[in-house]
């Protein structure tokens, strides 16, 4: 299975750069899977684990993402602080300290951020949102 993933689907270095826009000014911002790009992240799942709280899973499209680490919320414009960080497995869960480009992860302590919110740093960029239909 791992072998056909890597003969068949496209390196990362081979996908275009994700586009955003400001919010500002609505003009295009182009985010290269670059760590030392610009910080854009989207937070795509919100869980509440039994032992730990509530869960923020976020893939990193750019930049990188640290512990502590202060970020707005361009989407409502409010910023949160990076708490727990943790990249989760099937049956266990490790503690990390930072996430690169490319990664996901989850985040533990946001109070404002929910399942379509980006995730960036002072310069202000919002990604494609999350839609949901009903059948």
């Amino acid at each position: 299975m791992l072998d056909a993933v890597i003969d068949y689907l496209p390196s990362p270095l081979d996908v275009p750069a994700i586009t955003g826009t400001d919010p500002r000014t609505d003009e295009v911002v182009v985010l290269p899977p670059q760590d030392d790009a610009q910080l854009s992240a989207l937070v795509f799942k919100i869980v509440t684990d039994p032992y730990v709280g509530r869960l923020a899973y976020l893939r990193v499209y750019s930049g990188t993402l640290s512990q502590g680490q202060m970020v707005t919320n361009s989407t409502k414009g409010k910023r949160e602080r990076i708490g727990r960080l943790l990249r989760m497995y099937a049956d266990h869960r490790e503690d990390v300290t930072e996430v690169r480009a490319g990664d996901i992860a989850a985040v533990l302590g946001f109070k404002d951020t929910f399942t379509g919110d980006t995730l960036c740093d002072n310069k202000l960029v919002v990604l494609e949102n999350i839609t949901f239909r009903s059948r």
